[in-house]
């Protein structure tokens, strides 16, 4: 019987350029082709949302731009997006690479890795992780992206579903919660006071 070679970090590094996303999960390398759509827009909407409130929280705790865009993200967190690329450990798959749509990194994220290269994956997954779901993505493909990215560490994750116009939170106790296009979706703990119409991000 044949096994499966297990591919590493080094394998997806050697990857040609294909114009194409690549994770790295369980072993093996999974190739993303470019989103479609209106998947973008909308990633840029919940990014320019989150990216406003923590610049007016910012402003309101006496951070000024002159001080600089890095202290502000020390002081309130920052928002990525972008497929900005994580690398975390699962106890089932010791060295996984993943892509995803928009994130908060908490202040304490910014601070513990404000060494950072610029070459490199960041060593976590945010606190925070929203991912616009495409048709093409298979319902165990999003289950086990919800999974990985709560036990890598994130405290919430957002589903956005374009074509229904809804959002599913998830949180570590697996419990799921859905918003319709007529409700406002909360930071909760995490982002005390944002609330951004559902609506808003798909039309």
């Amino acid at each position: 019987m044949l096994t499966r070679q297990r591919l590493t970090y080094n394998d997806l590094l050697a990857i040609p350029n294909d114009e194409n996303l690549h994770e790295l999960v369980r072993g093996e390398i999974v190739r993303m082709p470019p989103p479609k759509g209106k998947h973008g827009r909308i990633k840029a909407r919940l990014v320019e949302g989150i990216g406003r409130y923590l610049h007016q929280r910012a402003l309101s705790q006496g951070w000024t731009e002159a001080q600089g865009f890095d202290q502000r993200d020390l002081l309130v967190g920052c928002v990525v997006g972008g497929e900005f690329g994580i690398r975390f450990a699962l106890p089932d798959d010791p060295d996984q690479v993943r892509g995803l749509d928009v994130g908060y990194l908490s202040p304490e994220q910014v601070a513990r890795h404000e060494a950072f290269g610029s070459e490199e994956y960041f060593p976590e997954a945010p606190i925070l992780v929203a991912e616009v779901i495409s048709p093409s993505e298979s319902a165990n493909y999003i289950n086990e992206k919800v999974t990985d990215f709560l036990a890598g560490g994130a405290e919430v994750v957002w589903l956005l579903y374009p074509r229904t116009q809804v959002i599913q939170i998830y949180r570590p106790n697996r419990t799921m919660h859905t918003l319709t296009s007529a409700e406002q979706i909360d930071g909760g703990d995490l982002l005390p006071g944002l609330s951004i119409a559902v609506a808003s991000l798909f039309r």
